[in-house]
């Protein structure tokens, strides 16, 4: 399998170091967050150390490297992008503040990837054992591939701003070893500190504008990065029969972001995030590929009146035509 481990950042990366050989059959792809290379890179085991800075994606991808924001983790998207177009099976994501937990982490992600789940009807016995218990309809069992594997955290949980503050020394010291899928017609809290996903839908992991344009504007939003992808990339994960799991692999999270900033942060886009999900919702799909689906969702989206949502619609739809042109 050809794995990718894609991570952003604006600091250092010394955490690797806590992986061990954890990624030894995986190539690292560091996208840093600034306008050239700075920062020092670990010695890894590993099949290949990728490192790219702004400079990088501007002489790759031109006038469209817009759509890669600056200032914030969004910028993993090029990332994404480039393992695809390097032929990556499985690509995975870490924050640089996420520290190795548990062994076989990349083999648990592919674990998950290789199931199929139930639709429609939430396991209540330990999934995914495959063993169904009485009264669950044969005709949904094992009928969904799964697509994204939705790992979780020990430490300090992906809180908002608020919860942190009104939490501050609240850690998880111990989480159950368990997955389970996330049901049809549900949405979740994305986070892409800790997921992996197959080559198929790559393409609907684009994350949403935030913290700065080229010139260093303001996009207006932040922090909904991941939140808003993972909203549109379950609504067309449902409508093609593909699942998701949640649960294992865990990393430490030693969070690196200040809470009092989070909630500024935060502000502008909460009562965006308490309506779009909403609006996605309501959406009826046709088509039968992610790519051809995400264009849909994009187009047919009521997105709220401001002039952001004009600018991420035209992001998404560059976004996937970068895909159209991958041989």
């Amino acid at each position: 399998m050809n794995i990718y481990v894609v991570i952003p950042t604006n600091r250092s990366v010394n955490f690797l170091s806590s992986w061990g050989s954890e990624f030894s059959n995986a190539t690292i792809l560091i996208i840093e967050d600034s306008s050239k290379k700075s920062i020092s890179i670990p010695n890894v085991p590993c099949k290949k150390i990728i490192h790219i800075s702004h400079e990088e994606i501007i002489k790759d991808v031109g006038v469209v490297d817009w759509i890669f924001p600056r200032h914030s983790a969004a910028v993993r998207s090029y990332g994404f992008y480039k393992a695809y177009q390097n032929g990556a099976d499985m690509v995975v994501t870490l924050d640089d503040d996420c520290y190795f937990y548990e062994e076989n982490f990349l083999d648990k992600h592919a674990e998950n990837l290789s199931y199929t789940m139930p639709k429609h009807w939430f396991p209540t016995f330990p999934y995914p054992d495959h063993m169904y218990t009485r009264g669950f309809p044969y005709e949904v069992r094992d009928k969904m591939p799964v697509a994204l594997s939705h790992g979780l955290w020990v430490g300090i949980p992906d809180f908002d701003g608020i919860t942190q503050l009104k939490n501050p020394q609240y850690r998880t010291e111990i989480l159950p070893s368990s997955r389970y899928p996330i049901p049809v017609g549900y949405y979740f809290p994305m986070s892409s500190m800790n997921i992996a996903f197959k080559r198929e839908i790559v393409p609907l992991m684009y994350q949403a504008l935030m913290g700065t344009d080229e010139d260093n504007v303001s996009w207006g939003f932040d922090r909904f990065d991941d939140i808003w992808c993972g909203v549109f990339a379950k609504k067309i994960l449902d409508h093609l029969g593909l699942g998701v799991i949640n649960g294992l692999p865990h990393v430490l999270h030693k969070r690196a972001s200040n809470p009092h900033t989070n909630v500024l942060k935060e502000s502008t886009g909460m009562k965006v995030n308490e309506e779009l999900w909403t609006r996605v919702n309501n959406i009826s799909l046709t088509k039968n590929t992610p790519n051809d689906c995400y264009r849909e969702l994009n187009k047919k989206l009521d997105y709220p009146d401001h002039p952001y949502f004009v600018k991420l619609r035209k992001a998404i739809n560059l976004w996937l035509h970068l895909f159209d042109e991958v041989k």
